[in-house]
């Protein structure tokens, strides 16, 4: 059983951070959300509230004779305190091996952060031992545990040349340990081999220089690739990690999809077996798409970012199978816009790109909803996942208190379709209307044209609806319906809630 383990996290007033709220925290979580969301920030929060676990029962007082401290606060905004807290849990083990009690400790433990004439003060806003509010005894033996914890945690940053030549010593170190401490460093060869199988092996050269056998051939590590540098630093701090809590920035860099993905798995192995507990941010769907125990989704407001996590529960990974969607796909997204079928998404989509709004570059994702399972299903996980979701065609079918996120949508996006973009995009694809084609083109509505034309050359049009309208949407020079700009305003609006 690992020393710590932080089950609960809470941050106010923390540089871009408004409020973090983190329940049910897991042994593996991965940390998502857009650029300047506050993923680093939140690491920082973390370990700084890790690192100072008894600043606040000792009311620590810091100068601040540079202003550093002052970059603490959101906005730099001194007038609000700063609370950073949490639950933290200890096994039976350990406290026994720190305050000499066989019984395992809870501790809820927040602190307040206030900066009063240039000087950063501690104080302690909550405590809770194993529930209840402890004597000053139970305070004294508590505090032998919380600064024992406050040395188990690591930050490993995305990129910090002094932390990695740190990395490399303490490799080099181990290396030079005694001959009863050498199995450790066969152990650490045997991971490096075993999840990078192109690396045989590793050596010391000189005492001082760190060689890969890659292929058989010896290379020094500062001349090896990028990505086996890094997983090699990596592996190593994860390795001597055992009984910490490791807080990992981006591990993906310069590392392959396959690389990134037994990374996870070596993470998620170890967290199951209770060695370390683990919290990294990412970009990389490979790490989003295995298998972690808890998400966490930082989300920007107007001002200052939130956070919410989740657990992939069997409901959740269902809910997925049913909508034939990736959780990347959601994750890595701002704005979800579920329509009905009489909205063809590739259509929406170059439609907006029209009135100047990037669906990539805003995070926009749309999907059409067939059926009544379909839709329930999106409403669970936008419960679930709290979700930023905006419904187009469906606001019959939802309720009262989603009418603000929906826009009703009277018309197939066929309607809206010109004669000449039809015809150009049925000749991009090869196919050329007959004279009769053409008399019927101004006699039928567009939707049962297009049907009949594909039908007579025995083509389905339902299958062929998303590629046709992702050509005329993006070729027809037809005004933009009404709808869209309505539309565009419900994004803005739900991505600053």
């Amino acid at each position: 059983m690992i020393l710590l383990r932080l089950a609960e996290f809470y941050a106010n007033n923390f540089r871009s951070l408004e409020s973090v709220e983190l329940r049910d925290v897991g042994g593996f979580n991965v940390i998502v959300g857009f650029n300047g969301y506050g993923k680093t920030n939140l690491l920082t929060a973390i370990y700084l509230y890790i690192k100072n676990l008894s600043a606040g029962i000792e009311k620590r007082s810091i100068e601040d004779k540079n202003q550093e401290y002052l970059l603490m606060w959101n906005s730099y905004d001194t007038s609000k305190p700063i609370l950073l807290g949490g639950r933290l849990q200890f096994s039976e083990k350990e406290v026994e091996k720190v305050v000499g009690k066989s019984m395992p400790m809870n501790i809820d433990l927040v602190n307040k952060l206030r900066y009063i004439n240039g000087y950063l003060e501690w104080d302690l806003d909550l405590i809770r031992i194993n529930g209840s509010v402890p004597s000053k005894d139970e305070i004294d033996q508590a505090k032998k545990l919380l600064d024992y914890a406050s040395s188990q945690v690591e930050y490993v940053p995305i990129f910090d040349q002094n932390y990695f030549d740190d990395v490399l010593n303490r490799i080099i170190g181990l290396n030079r340990s005694p001959i009863s401490l050498r199995k450790y460093w066969y152990d650490f060869a045997n991971l490096v081999s075993n999840t990078i199988p192109e690396v045989k092996g590793i050596e010391i050269w000189d005492s001082k220089k760190l060689v890969l056998n890659v292929y058989n051939l010896p290379i020094y590590i500062d001349l090896a690739a990028s990505g086996f540098q890094r997983i090699i630093l990596i592996l190593f701090v994860i390795w001597l990690s055992g009984n910490k809590i490791l807080l990992i920035e981006e591990p993906e860099v310069n590392m392959h999809p396959i690389m990134q993905y037994k990374m996870a798995k070596l993470l998620k192995s170890w967290t199951e077996s209770d060695v370390l507990q683990v919290f990294m941010t990412t970009h990389s769907p490979f790490i989003v798409s295995s298998d972690v125990d808890s998400f966490i989704v930082l989300r920007r407001g107007q001002t200052a970012s939130k956070a919410v996590n989740f657990q992939p529960t069997e409901d959740v990974k269902s809910a997925f199978s049913i909508l034939n969607v990736n959780i990347s796909d959601l994750l890595f997204n701002k704005t979800i816009i579920v329509t009905s079928e009489m909205a063809e998404p590739n259509v929406i989509l170059n439609w907006l790109r029209k009135l100047n709004v990037n669906p990539e570059y805003n995070g926009i994702v749309i999907y059409t909803v067939r059926n009544e399972l379909e839709l329930q299903t999106w409403l669970k996980l936008r419960n679930m996942l709290k979700l930023d979701m905006l419904f187009l065609g469906l606001c019959d079918k939802i309720d009262i208190e989603l009418k603000d996120s929906c826009l009703p949508l009277t018309k197939e996006v066929e309607s809206f379709y010109s004669k000449s973009g039809m015809l150009e995009a049925l000749k991009r694809i090869g196919i050329y209307p007959d004279e009769k084609e053409m008399r019927d083109l101004s006699r039928e509505d567009n939707a049962r044209w297009l049907i009949n034309v594909l039908k007579r050359r025995g083509l389905d049009y339902g299958t062929m609806r998303s590629s046709i309208g992702d050509i005329i949407s993006r070729i027809d020079s037809i005004e933009i319906p009404k709808e869209m700009e309505i539309l565009v305003n419900k994004i803005k609006t739900a991505q600053v809630i």
